[in-house]
């Protein structure tokens, strides 16, 4: 037994024991004595914590008076009151992401694309106008060209590419919208540039860091407003919850935004945050091995006569300029039209590499953008992305790299 493991933890300060006394207080208060079984009439020392963080299901918190409910949901107390205006799984995660990525304020959402709508309802109004990269995940575009223009919201698109272009584009605009890395054709977006480009022009930026996360990339210390992410992709990296993330670099846009989540139900859920919770404490151990994997995968098959193009931003020769902490664990490969088809494919991988329409499990993934994440698109508009039947996206997990590069040689013979 380690001196951790042992129920003898040293001496109490004063400070612990009052907050120990108080705690035994508080719980006996919360449990009438009529319920208690035998068991939870012997005392309990709390003296020892729980390892793991305890989840929280309370949908609603008891209040003293109207007045200690008013400060609570003025949010001056700190108190809990209702679960769509936060609680404590929300709080713990939402802080140490906040402070990860350097902002003022994290709010979490139920999914990553209620996170980018709620910044979206939060900053744009009738008549507005947003500027978006031309390459994003469907979702987002049909979130942007479909549903906002319903609502008087004026859409243009520009290239990444070209960020001295972007300012005269984002003139009058809103917003201006964009991904660390693109989805799904894993082009590195120089976040610095159209930062700079979209305050010219009175916009704010908004970044999806999903394919990133801030292992690899803190777009508010290179000038966004707003950091959002899928939390379900591999900063969870089971496959077993969803949720997003919105940061904003100010903290009135964090308390408007945190407002806008709660009027719109777009709340997350205690069981979520304690799942991604888990994950991100060994994201850094997993995404450096997943973008190992990705790194030897991508070069393996750009030599493979069956593959057209590799998409990885490891490959751009910019790459290490605009992510210098890693490349990503993502990378997308075009099948030629002489070799086996996506579904071919798939099936000489399944079941060690499954199709799974999405990614960042703790296994390497297939997923074909053409049928699932850009199907809304349409055949012309992922033509105009680059994207084809004969498109696939690889989502690296953690297997050893040589049997990961075996599968896929064989699989393309």
């Amino acid at each position: 037994m380690t001196p951790q493991d042992s129920p003898q933890q040293g001496p109490v300060d004063s400070t612990e024991k009052a907050g120990h006394e108080a705690l035994e207080a508080q719980n006996a208060s919360d449990l009438d004595q009529t319920q208690r079984s035998p068991a939870q009439e012997k005392p309990v020392s709390h003296a020892q914590i729980g390892q793991a963080p305890a989840i929280e299901l309370s949908s609603v918190w008891p209040m003293n008076s109207p007045a200690d409910a008013d400060a609570a949901l003025a949010g001056t107390s700190g108190a809990f009151v209702y679960r769509r205006d936060g609680h404590p799984n929300d709080r713990q995660l939402a802080e140490k992401l906040a402070m990860l990525h350097g902002g003022a304020n994290a709010v979490l959402t139920a999914q990553g694309m209620s996170a980018i709508a709620a910044i979206c309802l939060t900053e744009l109004r009738p008549g507005a106008k947003a500027c978006i990269a031309d390459e994003l995940y469907g979702r987002t575009q049909r979130l942007m060209h479909t549903d906002l223009t319903k609502w008087g919201v004026t859409v243009t698109e520009f290239s990444t590419s070209d960020a001295s272009a972007v300012t005269q584009l984002a003139k009058g605009a809103s917003l201006l919208v964009a991904e660390t890395i693109s989805n799904p054709c894993m082009q590195a977006a120089d976040i610095a540039k159209l930062a700079q480009a979209a305050h010219t022009a009175g916009a704010k930026l908004v970044v999806d860091n999903t394919f990133a996360t801030h292992a690899l990339c803190r777009p508010l210390e290179l000038g966004a407003d707003y950091v959002v992410e899928s939390l379900g992709k591999i900063v969870n990296g089971h496959a077993d919850a969803m949720l997003g993330l919105a940061v904003a670099k100010s903290e009135d846009d964090a308390n408007q935004l945190a407002a806008t989540v709660s009027t719109f139900g777009m709340a997350s859920s205690p069981l979520d945050c304690y799942l991604t919770h888990r994950g991100l404490v060994s994201l850094p151990v997993r995404i450096e091995r997943s973008c190992q994997n990705a790194a030897a995968l991508a070069q393996r098959l750009a030599q493979c006569a069956n593959i057209d193009r590799v998409d990885y931003p490891g490959l751009q020769s910019d790459a290490s300029v605009l992510l210098p902490n890693g490349s990503g664990w993502m990378l997308a490969a075009h099948l030629t039209a002489d070799g086996p088809t996506a579904e071919e494919l798939f099936e000489r991988l399944s079941p060690e590499i499954p199709f799974v329409p999405s990614l960042g499990d703790v296994m390497t993934t297939l997923s074909h953008p053409a049928s699932t994440s850009h199907r809304s698109l349409g055949p012309a508009g992922r033509q105009r992305l680059g994207i084809s039947d004969r498109t696939i996206r690889i989502s690296c997990g953690l297997e050893p790299t040589e049997w990961l590069l075996e599968r896929f040689e064989a699989a393309l013979a």
